[in-house]
């Protein structure tokens, strides 16, 4: 294939020379490069294109200092148009790099999508792919050992980092990462005194800031319902939470601290005993807005409304708190923007940085629509 352009001058990168490039017509611009169905186009098919040397476009690709800007920018948006994609195979081949990331996603109830990593995965794939690696999502089922998937992961040799979720104080998995050296990151935070790399939310400080809204709206003995205590993110907000009723000289009975997996399920089974457990209880911070939909429902289903007879508050990295009936007050982040951080974070992982330095903490925002407050 053969387009002819209008030819300009720039200079030639590997000697210094001027030498003829050919630039686009007006017509071109902002169109796509046609070409044959089925062929695959290769940097001699850009080179071709162009005019210039295989060389020239691999190196402007590449962005060698020794291409001028101006070629740069022409052979990539041409290469674009005409739809070139790196041979990964060859490229892995010459770097021993494959290319691919992979985030381990487990999964805590069968046959039902969480609807919560969706986003996660999507912030980290969308900025890993403009860094030119693909993403793998690997589910952790039920009955899977979490160490044995992250070493399967590692010893198939199939990705150059790896992304692990649902941090334990003494997580086995960063150990082994630590050990293998191989690159990653993780959301959320271990007690490791080995230092790795990590993304999260300051869980404490919600925590915290949850008991003093419930305390202050008027609830004596509000409940935490905290996700599975084997995690360290549900032992921060218990940590949190606790700070804030010593501080006022109040105790927290264990009774009123309730662990439970992060689902509909489970948060309406809470619910439905709450009247039996706490006959007393006025008020509640579901630490989960999946657990959060499912204890509206069960609170309906014993004849109480959020908002009204009791007062909710939720967490979550999605907005679903808007859609709830009613609306909850949330502390929210967003589950997308985690996803970006973990891929910058795993990237930087990968290049050889300083694991001290990859350690983000989030502060999350409190979204306020008044389900604290009890109304007639």
């Amino acid at each position: 294939m053969r387009v002819e352009f209008p030819r300009r001058i720039v200079a030639r990168e590997t000697q210094g020379e001027q030498t003829d490039v050919p630039k686009p017509q007006g017509s071109m611009i902002g169109r796509k490069l046609r070409r044959d169905v089925g062929q695959r186009v290769t940097l001699r098919t850009v080179a071709t294109t162009l005019g210039l040397s295989v060389t020239t476009v691999s190196r402007a690709l590449k962005e060698g200092p020794e291409v001028n800007r101006e070629t740069i920018e022409l052979v990539k948006k041409v290469a674009g148009e005409l739809g070139y994609r790196p041979n990964l195979g060859g490229l892995n081949l010459r770097t021993g790099k494959t290319h691919a990331i992979g985030i381990v996603l487990p999964f805590e109830r069968q046959g039902e999508m969480n609807i919560v990593v969706a986003s996660v995965v999507e912030g980290v794939s969308r900025s890993m792919k403009g860094l030119g690696y693909r993403t793998t999502v690997v589910p952790q089922l039920q009955a899977d050992d979490p160490l044995a998937t992250v070493r399967d992961l590692v010893e198939e040799g199939s990705v150059d980092g790896v992304i692990i979720t649902h941090t334990r104080p003494q997580d086995d998995r960063v150990k082994y990462l630590l050990e293998v050296g191989m690159p990653f990151v993780t959301f959320g935070r271990t007690e490791l005194l080995s230092k790795h790399p990590s993304v999260d939310l300051d869980h404490e400080t919600i925590g915290a800031e949850a008991a003093r809204l419930l305390l202050d709206a008027g609830h004596d003995a509000p409940l935490l319902i905290a996700p599975s205590s084997q995690f360290t993110y549900s032992l921060q907000f218990v940590k949190g939470w606790t700070k804030t009723f010593t501080a006022r000289n109040l105790s927290v009975p264990d009774t009123l601290i309730h662990f439970a997996a992060t689902t509909p399920n489970s948060g309406q089974e809470i619910a439905k005993n709450i009247a039996s457990w706490h006959p007393d209880a006025t008020g509640a911070f579901v630490a989960s807005e999946e657990a959060a939909l499912g204890f509206l429902a069960g609170l309906r289903m014993k004849g109480r409304q959020a908002g009204r007879d009791f007062a909710l508050v939720t967490y979550g990295g999605t907005t679903l708190h808007d859609f709830f009936n009613p609306p909850l007050s949330s502390y929210y982040y967003s589950n997308y923007l985690i996803g970006e951080r973990l891929a910058s974070l795993l990237h930087r992982s990968m290049a050889g940085e300083d694991f001290s330095k990859l350690s983000e903490l989030v502060q999350a925002e409190f979204v306020d629509h008044g389900s604290q407050s009890l109304r007639p």
